[in-house]
């Protein structure tokens, strides 16, 4: 009898650990899902070219484009960003760099949900390339302010409000997707210095086996209008 009760009972057992270990492995999954439902949109293919003249829709009256010679600007750290095309209206931080040595990125509180501009790139109307980053999603609040931003083509608006008056509006050249571990540093953070461009990363391909994002989405873009001071 007492053997019988052992037997039943490890067997018992062995059926509760099982389901145990089921249920957790469900839940695991349901939470690595649902930490990005709904997916963000995916980069499927290169869009545009990184070289290209920007076709940008016709400028509103109000805008007014600055003569040649004024362009590019001085420097004047950018305080918001607007991209219609994707809905996207949010206030700049501006970040450095980690202690890694990797962009840093907006932390959890407040300001997760925010754009960031590298503060250790020009600032957006500046000879080179301005670096502006997002979050695409996040576990606390789901779907981040670069949630959409793979929907972007060529010769969608980019507008920065800089804290010196001026609006700088961009228009939208290429698309590229980068594996994090190859992820060209030259032609993002370089390329042609000597005009005034955007680049929009946030980051993409997200792995629920090891619960990351294992690559970066680059928006390129390129200074069309100053507006303003």
């Amino acid at each position: 009898m007492v053997r019988d009760m052992t037997v039943n009972g490890g067997r018992r057992g062995g059926l509760v650990l099982a389901l145990v270990a089921a249920v957790i492995g469900v839940v695991l999954i349901v939470l690595a899902v649902t930490s990005q439902e709904p997916a963000p949109p995916q980069l499927d293919a290169p869009v545009g070219r990184v070289d290209a003249t920007p076709t940008p829709t016709p400028s509103a009256e109000a805008d007014r484009v600055r003569p040649a010679e004024e362009v590019p600007l001085g420097p004047s750290r950018p305080v918001s960003i607007s991209i219609p095309a994707i809905g996207v209206s949010s206030e700049l931080l501006a970040l450095g760099k980690a202690p890694d040595g990797s962009l840093a990125v907006p932390q959890p509180g407040p300001n997760l949900d925010k754009a960031a501009w590298f503060e250790n790139s020009p600032t957006p109307g500046q000879p080179g390339p301005a670096v502006i980053e997002g979050h695409v999603a996040t576990e606390q609040s789901g779907p981040s302010v670069f949630f959409e931003l793979a929907e972007l083509r060529p010769g969608d608006k980019v507008t920065v409000e800089r804290k010196d008056g001026s609006t700088v509006v961009f228009h939208v050249t290429a698309l590229r997707e980068f594996a994090k571990d190859r992820f060209p540093t030259e032609l993002v953070y370089g390329g042609n210095v000597s005009e005034p461009t955007l680049r929009l990363i946030t980051c993409s391909s997200f792995d629920p086996s090891i619960g990351k994002h294992t690559g970066n989405l680059v928006v390129f873009a390129e200074l069309t209008n100053v507006r303003g001071a």
